[in-house]
């Protein structure tokens, strides 16, 4: 079986198709035909334009034909062509399978290869009918699997799969992927300085705290990484020799060169601002009084600003509340510096380029190297009041670390409230959230537990890596972007017999109580207890390690305890579909 790969970016300008292996690594595939080149010996199109759909791993844009499905392996695109001849054109012949049929109105229902595409279905139909021996009055449902694969072997053989062979090239680029943290969060928009031998590049990371993949073009070389430190030198903080495989580097940087979102502060004689809060997501162990300890306010003004806290002793992990306080910052907070602005870079993203069939993809630009100044010797003060008159300059966000996606799934929850999958795909196809492009929610090959976890990772504030094949619940197993813990914590990804995935909410007994889509065809509180593996962000690992050395036990509630306080009515149902 040939290798497979979990996505494809196509440039028909050079027919090139760029594969990428769950290992990091990257096939160009250029020439050919366009059926050898997608993997796709059905030439089977999308039902929307763009929209991958039967398992594809990317659509592909030709220059004069339209758009072509691309799959994984040749193996998946045969399979998806096998099962369309089953779905579709079962009932039907050799021929009519291939011309089309009449509907009850006399209308022709189009076939496989009809005249109107310029075919010639009985020509074609002859063809697989001498190769195969079978009359072209043959129906598709008397045929064997075995006697099936016959006929997709005549009709590969009819379309060309394996013409123009001598224009085939492939190519493998083995690429490290590299990810800095600051040991709970990926670290975002970081300037940072790339030299390969010789050569400087200055480049940020993303969004997910990744920088573009760095390419082994000069197997040997060493590559060298600099971030900005606070006083405005580059700071060397990893090195590695570009080698024969792919790597995936997790990186820890711990400086503080974040600045903190404020509010406006109050000015005199103008018109009283409305007040502004500060969001805060409840901790596990949290209590009401605890917060309102820090943020020098009460359990009253705190329940007056939530009215959707009828009871101080049920709040919940995840929660978000308003808090107003009554100092600019918490007493426990640390101020932090602006950081060191660098030389403006064109914010392109760098990454393996499709080019000519010879050529491998093109490294990033050498861009002039210049030295970062240093950044204002400004301090920042948090709690100070102008002229000694008790005016707060600024209410300081917290910098909350523990798992952030779970935030994003408590507001799911409560915004669904029970709500079943074919309701909530009409405004929110998590599938198509997080760029699967499946259909749909519902029905059993549909399922969207995986989607909905990597919706929350994705979405949260900051936001965290998804897997490759984000609908794909077992691939959270093969992505370099996670990493396995032996010990549960909360918002941890529980992989349920390689089929199913959900957050580690609480604990009950030997029970693991997870939240997650797709349980009951819900977004829900759930028990689980056997089969289970615990998996975080690679960029949370530190993180996740402090809360296990600290013993920071899961809190007790039930399933049932949690779905009643967020509204959540449980539809018991068999066979639930999960993946």
């Amino acid at each position: 079986m040939s290798q497979e790969f979990v996505s494809a970016d196509y440039t028909y300008e050079h027919k090139t198709v760029d594969y990428a292996a769950a290992d990091g690594s990257h096939l160009l595939r250029t020439g050919g035909t366009i059926a050898w080149r997608f993997n796709n010996p059905g030439n089977l199109r999308p039902a929307k334009p763009g929209v991958a759909i039967y398992g594809a791993i990317g659509v592909g844009k030709t220059k004069n034909n339209g758009e072509f499905l691309i799959f994984s392996s040749y193996e998946k695109g045969r399979a998806e062509k096998k099962a369309l001849l089953r779905r579709k054109y079962n009932e039907r012949t050799i021929y009519t399978m291939l011309a089309g049929v009449p509907d009850k109105n006399g209308n022709v229902v189009q076939g496989y290869a009809p005249e109107s595409d310029n075919n010639d279905p009985q020509a074609y139909a002859d063809s697989i009918s001498t190769a195969t021996g079978f009359p072209t009055t043959t129906k598709i449902s008397d045929l064997t699997d075995a006697q099936l694969d016959s006929v997709l072997d005549a009709m590969e053989k009819k379309e060309g799969f394996n013409n123009e062979k001598s224009t085939r090239q492939e190519k493998v680029v083995n690429t490290t992927t590299v990810t800095i943290s600051d040991g709970a969060k990926p670290k975002a928009n970081l300037s940072v300085k790339v030299d390969i031998g010789d050569t400087s590049h200055q480049t940020k990371t993303n969004s997910k705290g990744q920088l573009p993949l760095i390419t082994h073009l000069d197997i040997g070389k060493t590559v060298n990484i600099f971030v900005a430190s606070v006083e405005g030198e580059w700071k060397k903080i990893h090195d590695f020799v570009m080698g024969d495989s792919s790597n995936s580097f997790v990186l820890f940087n711990n400086l503080r060169t974040f600045v903190a979102p404020t509010d406006l502060k109050k000015v005199k004689n103008d018109e009283p601002s409305k007040r502004q809060p500060l969001h805060y997501a409840i901790q596990p162990g949290d209590t009401l009084g605890k917060i309102a300890k820090i943020y020098k306010t009460t359990v009253d003004e705190i329940k007056k600003d939530n009215p959707q806290i009828k009871d101080e002793r049920k709040i919940f992990p995840s929660q978000v509340i308003s808090i107003y306080g009554s100092l600019a910052a918490p007493t426990n907070s640390v101020a932090k510096q602006a950081p060191p602005k660098l030389e403006q870079i064109p914010k392109k993203k760098v990454e393996p380029v499709a080019g000519p069939a010879h050529s491998a993809p093109a490294p990033a630009p050498k861009i002039e190297e210049k030295k970062p100044p240093k950044p204002p010797a400004e301090k920042v003060e948090l709690a100070r009041s102008k002229d000694g008159k008790g005016e707060p300059i600024a209410l300081l966000q917290p910098d909350q670390q523990r798992a952030p996606w779970m935030v994003v799934a408590i507001a799911e929850a409560k915004r669904w409230k029970g709500t079943t999958e074919d309701v909530i795909e009409k405004t929110s196809n998590y599938h198509e959230l997080v760029g699967a492009h499946e259909s749909s929610m519902v029905g059993t090959k549909n399922a969207w537990c995986s989607s909905f976890v990597n919706y929350c990772l994705s979405t949260a504030s900051p936001s965290y890596a998804k897997w490759s094949l984000p609908q794909r619940a077992n691939d959270i197993s093969k992505s370099s972007n996670f990493v396995e813990i032996k010990t549960p914590v909360f918002g941890a990804i529980a992989l349920i017999s390689t089929h199913h995935v959900t957050l580690v909410y609480a604990k009950s007994g030997s029970n693991f109580i997870c939240l997650g889509g797709n349980q009951h065809d819900q977004i829900n509180f759930s028990p689980f207890a056997k089969g289970v593996r615990f998996f975080v962000p690679v960029a949370y690992l530190e993180f996740a390690k402090k809360d296990i050395e600290k013993a920071n036990t899961l809190a007790e509630h039930s399933a049932e305890e949690l779905n009643k306080e967020f509204e959540i009515k449980v539809k018991s149902k068999k066979g639930n579909a999960t993946r």
